[in-house]
Parts: structure tokens; sequence; C-alpha cells
């Protein structure tokens, strides 16, 4: 018995693993069922309907073959690229919602496409069946065709198979494609218009511009022209107008709408005259919606030049039912703007770090030696709301000599590592300064393979807001630098970014801090008298909550030298803080213009070799733990600050919570009375969050 039970096991696994992937040439048909539909042509949106059909007296035909129904399924034969046809295994695995998408194939004598389709993602589909379910004896399917894929007159079919064992029923889906009726402008009714200025700047490409379109309004509008529903379980909203299958249309020809797309999304290309027209030369704009959505339009130039100073206008409408919404689109191609007349938003100074590669390997994948990265998250969405952002910077072509204006064209075919973009390979400066006399020149971009060859000092990519770097192998040595100059910048916005950075090589990189706040105080050039350092006390609360650190001596400062290097150095002066030149950058006490440091709970502030009339600007950084709080500093002569610092005259109240400047708790309450009454608590005290003079 036991024996037996085994052997009926490894047969049922048998006819379960042969059920999973059958051969429709070994397969015996015991019934065949038509479903047999007609729908108009799709030429705009992907159509669909839902079919039953009752398979009562076919599953009367079928035999148990051993194996329960609920073990089957339903298969479908495949796309067969050697032959184009169809394959003889057949597969139950879908691909789209419990069905398939479903290809053409040809017929394999006269090559000709034979209007059976069968299951296919890499071929375009032309027709779809999905959310195939069998209710008892009840077939449900949903049938449907791709839009502008399919051709008015031409039969469409499928062939589905529900198995037993070696038995199975054959399930015939034909689809026959009518003309589409397109209705009459002169037989809907109007309910709105609006219209669609845009400007748009001629750049060679298929750049479009999105447009937001309140579909609220044509909503309510259509609500107010058709009736509501009389039905049960209707509820006012979106879902009706939805249900009303809202359509694109433009015009053949004046008052004669189509919808017959050309562009994605049921959108169209339209010539000069505002007309729809194929893509080509007498293609002029396009407007489509952004993926079917009717939100948000796309409007966009055909790359040609001689549409510059035109303006094209065409007509738009949103049939639904028996009424239109219509949309008056006018488009101006101007030339494109330069980036000289971009705005200047802010000039940034970057330095980066890096440690020289020197492994001996002539070619390193590019991968390999990426390092270090400058993020411009922060610059980007504080400076622009376009999308369409240009990283550039000034280059020398042998041959056709040095550009003067970044221009995306600029962009040099170099992959970066495992970004989409393309980068920059900088050269040594010492080529051209040769070449142009002139030493001071900034580094320069140049091709992959100019010639005559050029040594190359790094390069540089910008990806998704973020800059990264690479560099050449066994090529640079500690104590090389570069200092070149980009732009961020948008043609959209008309706004640009400077970038000045300066790639450094050290033999171990300094710390990178974060810098999570910053603020601007100005600072006396000297104490009242003018005989030494000017003090000014500031209330630090917010730069101690940003750091996260409760003790201000634990605070460290650093400040930047002239390659934009954030240093903390051991010159620091406990009362005259750090050195700095007449441009703001860390420098020598023999070389010094003005001090500022921190020190006793205040900054110190002193005008030492500059001129009294003059400001003079720097930035220190409070470090700890890894993050930065940066003080832009303005020392002058007449100081404008509010130092934060309030008086209190009466006595400290119970329970207030009373910080010294270093972040040590005062527990009020056990103080002795004369103490909480101020006397011996003298000084500045932060108490309840402010900063406080205790007199």
């Amino acid at each position: 018995m036991k024996h037996l039970v085994i052997t009926l096991m490894i047969a049922m696994l048998a006819g379960v693993a042969n059920a999973q992937n059958p051969k429709r040439s070994e397969l015996t048909i015991v019934d065949k069922v038509e479903i047999k539909l007609t729908a108009e042509e799709a030429r705009h949106i992907n159509a669909s309907q839902r079919v039953s059909v009752d398979l009562t007296d076919a599953l009367a035909k079928m035999s148990s073959g051993g194996l329960g129904m609920a073990l089957h399924k339903f298969y479908i034969a495949e796309y067969d690229e050697q032959t184009e046809g169809k394959t003889d295994e057949l597969t139950s695995t879908y691909n789209y919602r419990n069905g398939w998408w479903l290809t053409d194939i040809y017929d394999e004598t006269t090559g000709e496409l034979t209007g059976e389709c069968v299951a296919d993602t890499v071929y375009t589909p032309l027709m779809y069946i999905r959310d195939i379910e069998l209710d008892d004896k009840q077939l449900s399917m949903t049938v449907g065709q791709v839009a502008n894929t399919t051709i008015p007159g031409n039969i469409y079919s499928a062939l589905l198979y529900y198995i037993n064992g070696s038995n199975a029923i054959e399930i015939a889906v034909s689809l026959t494609i009518t003309d589409a009726i397109v209705p009459k402008l002169e037989e809907l009714t109007k309910v709105g218009e609006r219209n669609l200025d845009v400007s748009m700047y001629y750049n060679g490409s298929y750049k479009y511009r999105s447009i937001e379109f309140p579909t609220d309004s044509l909503y309510d509008a259509i609500y107010e022209t058709l009736p509501q529903p009389d039905c049960v379980g209707y509820e006012e909203g979106k879902l009706w107008g939805e249900d009303m299958k809202l359509v694109l249309y433009a015009e053949r020809e004046e008052n004669v709408i189509d919808d017959y797309a050309t562009a994605f999304y049921g959108g169209y290309w339209v010539d000069a005259n505002g007309y729809i027209c194929n893509h080509g030369e007498n293609a002029a704009i396009f407007c489509e919606p952004e993926n079917w959505d009717m939100n948000v339009f796309h409007v966009g130039i055909y790359p040609n030049y001689k549409l510059i100073d035109t303006t094209v206008k065409a007509k738009l409408y949103i049939v639904g039912a028996n009424c239109y919404y219509q949309l008056n689109l006018k488009v101006t191609i101007t030339p494109q703007p330069t980036l000289a007349e971009c705005v200047l938003a802010e000039t940034l100074n970057y330095a980066m770090e890096i440690v020289p590669e020197n492994n001996g390997t002539e070619s390193l994948i590019q991968a390999d030696y990426m390092v270090n990265a400058i993020s411009l998250h922060d610059i980007v969405e504080q400076h622009f709301e376009s999308a369409d952002l240009v990283f550039a910077t000034y280059t020398y072509i042998p041959g056709q000599g040095y550009g003067p204006m970044p221009s995306a064209t600029n962009i040099l075919n170099t992959p970066i590592a495992n970004v989409a973009q393309y980068g920059y390979q900088m050269t040594d400066i010492s080529f051209f300064a040769e070449m142009m006399g002139d030493e001071s020149m900034l580094h320069l971009a140049v091709p992959m393979s100019p010639n005559p060859p050029l040594s190359i000092a790094y390069g540089i990519c910008y990806n998704d807001s973020t800059l990264s770097f690479w560099q050449p192998d066994g090529v640079r040595q500690v104590g090389d630098f570069y200092t070149a100059e980009y732009y961020l910048y948008s043609l959209d916005d008309m706004k640009k970014v400077k970038l000045n950075i300066n790639v450094i090589y050290v033999d171990q990189r300094n710390p990178i801090y974060n810098i999570v706040g910053t603020r601007t105080v100005e600072l006396p050039q000297s104490n009242a008298e003018g005989t030494d350092y000017g003090t000014m006390t500031i209330d630090l609360t917010d730069m101690l909550t940003a750091l996260e650190c409760s003790n201000i001596n634990e605070i460290q400062w650093a400040a930047y030298n002239n390659l934009g290097q954030l240093l903390i150095t051991p010159d620091f002066d406990d009362i005259y803080g750090y050195y700095f030149d007449a441009n703001g950058y860390l420098t020598t006490e023999e070389t010094k213009v003005f001090c500022v440091g921190f020190a006793d709970g205040a900054f110190h502030s002193l005008l030492s070799n500059g001129t009294a009339d003059t400001d003079y600007s720097t930035s220190i950084v409070a470090v700890y733990n890894g993050k930065g709080y940066k003080f832009n500093v303005k020392v002058t002569k007449d100081p404008q600050n509010d130092t934060g610092i309030a008086s209190l005259p009466s006595p400290l109240k119970g329970g207030s919570q009373v910080y010294n400047l270093s972040g040590m708790h005062i527990n009020t309450n056990t103080l002795p009375l004369r103490e909480r009454q101020g006397v011996g608590l003298r000084g500045i005290y932060i108490i309840n969050g402010k900063k406080v003079l205790v007199r």
C-alpha cells in the first residue's frame, strides 16, 4: 500500500510538471469556444471591454486526468524570435494583470502578419487579454487594444487553452477593428475655453515645458452642461468625469478635429499653421499630456533653427461625452539665451582635497579612483526652480582655441564612474601658461584625446546636484593644486551660480565638517579706546543646539585659507584667535591685517594693519563632533550687532534653568539665599534659554 501511494504521488507530480509546460502539439482539443468582439479603432488611448462566456458544456467534455480543476491554469503560446511565429510550448506565466500583452506573428510561408497574437513583452503589443477569471462555469476576461497600433478592417485573434491532463479546451478570442467615429466640432457643445501662452527658447533639442492645467475647472464646466447620472451608487466627483473618457483632439484642418495621435501619450505634432502633422520637417511644435494625465501638458519645439523668432498657434480640444473644452495654445519661439544674460545668484568657493593615486597601473577603471564629492543640493534648491541645469566650464580645443564662454555643448564625452552624465577632464596649467604667456590662467577642460596630448590634472563630473572627482594614476604629487571656474546655470530661470573650485593634493585629508548652521555677526575693529582688541558677547544658544553640544569649552575653531580649505591650525591665539589677510584668508602674524577669535565666552577682534574706514570680512567655524556652525564675520568701525543679552536686576526665581557660558547647569534651588538674589552670580548666564547679564 505504501508503495502504491508513493507511485501515485510520483505520477501526480509528473502530471503537474507536465501541466506547467504543456505542448500544443501533444494536447487533445475536446472542445472549442469562440469569443467574437468588435471595437472601434483605439486611436488615442487603450480601449477594452469585459466579456463573459459559459463553459458548462465544454467543461463536461473534460476528463479529470487524475488532477483536480483547481490545479489548472490558462495557457497561451509565446513569441518565437527564430521563426517570428509562436512556440509549441505553452506558458501560464502572466505578464500583465493576470493576463498577457499580445503581439502579432508572421506566416512562415508568406512572411506576412497573420493577425494572430501571442504573448510577448519585447515587441510592440497590439492587443491584450487580462484579468482572466473562471467562476464555477462562467469564464470572464478583459479584451483590449493598444492605442494607435491596430488597423480598421483587420481581425486580431488569440488562442487560450484550459488544460486538464492531456485534454484541453481551446478558447478563440477575436477582435474586429472598425473605423473610429470622430465627432464633428459643430455637433458638440462648447463648455469652456482657456488660453495657454508659452514662451520657449530654441536649443536644438526636444526640450519641453510642463504646463499645469486645472482639470477641476474642466470637470466643473462639464458637470454644469451634462445631466448627472441617475443610478444607484453614484457619487459626485471626478469619477464620473473619468468615466466620460476625456480625449484630447487637435485640428486636422480648420474646425475639423481628429484624435489620431502623432506624439506620445495621445498628443500631437503640429505644423506652423497649427494643424496635426507627423514628426518631420513640417513639424513645428508638439503638445502632449504627461503620461496620459490631463493635469499636465508637455509643450516642446521641433529642432529646426528656422523656427526661431516665430509664433505657432494651435487649438486643442478636450472632448468628453457630447461637449468639449477648448485650449488656445500660443508658442513663441525665441533665440536661446546666453550664460552672460543669466543673473549671478551667488559665487561659491570650494576646496577638494585628494590623496594622489600611485598604483603603477597605466589605465585604471575610473570607478576605481572616483573619490570625494561636493554636494550642491542646498544650492540647487535655494536658487533654481527648473530641473534642467547645465554644468559648464571654460574649454580649450586644439585647432579651435580657447572657449571664453561656458556652454552645454562643451561637455565632453568622458564617462565618469557609474553616473549617467558626462564630465570634464582638466588640464595641467603649464601648457596654457606657456602657450598664452599668462601664468595666472585658470585650468581649462580639454577633449579626451587631444592632439597634441595634454597633461590631465583631474576629472570632474556633475550629476544629481553632486560634484564627483577622479584622477589619473601616478601623475599628481602632494602639494599640487589646481584652480578652475565652473558655472551651474539654468536658462529657464535665467540664473547662474559661479563655483570657484581648488583641487588640492595632500598626503592626508583634513576633516570635512557638515555645516549645520550659519550666522552673520559684526565685530568692532578695536576696544573703545582703540588700544587693544574689541570684545563682543553674543548669544550662542542656537549654535550649541545646532552642534548638539552642551559645553562651549569643547568647541574648536576653524577658518579658511586662500585655497578654500577649512582648517584647525595650531597657531590659534587664546585671545586674538586667527590672523587674516585683507581678503579674509588665514595668514601669518607677520602679514596679518586683522584678527578674529573666541575666548572667555566672547568674540575678540582687532584691526592691526588695515585701514580704519574699510570693512573686512572672513568666516570662522565652530566645530564639534563632525559638525560646523559658520559665522560670517565683518570687522567694522561701527558694528550693528544685537548681542541678545538681557539684564536681570531682580533676584533669581527658584526653579530657573540657569547655565554658565561653559554649558554647565546651575541648580538655583540649592544655592544660598544670598546667591539666589544675584550676589556672587554676577556675570553672563543662560537663563531659561536666554543670555542674561546678572548684576
